[in-house]
């Protein structure tokens, strides 16, 4: 019995010995495995992230030449009004000086009469 153990002895500390080289060199190995999966996640994420920049940026190109746009326009209206305004006025002026030569006329009527 001894003579059997003995005989496999080698056989077991050897079996043993490959085992804890195994897992100590797999385990640096799987360490290494995990590291370059947490890269490609953190590659995938920010490719996911930098399409969101890309995308909020166009958007925002997008807002600011409509914004711009409109302000144009606003100062179109603005332009528009103002000119509307002076119009205006110059026609009161006009109701003014034409009423004034009504009633100049009308008071050399009534002299004349």
């Amino acid at each position: 019995m001894k003579q059997i153990l003995l005989d496999n002895a080698g056989a077991f500390l050897a079996t043993l010995a490959s085992g804890f080289g195994g897992w100590f060199f797999g385990r640096k190995r799987a360490n290494v495995d995990v590291e370059g999966v947490q890269i490609e996640n953190f590659d995938k994420g920010l490719l996911y992230y930098q399409k969101l920049v890309d995308d909020l940026g166009v958007r925002l190109e997008k807002a600011i030449s409509a914004l711009q746009k409109s302000e144009i326009e606003k100062q179109e209206v603005i332009k528009k009004f103002t000119e509307a305004t002076e119009t205006i006025h110059e026609l009161e002026r006009k109701v003014e000086n034409l009423t004034e030569e009504l009633k100049k006329y009308k008071q050399l009527s009534g002299k004349s009469q």
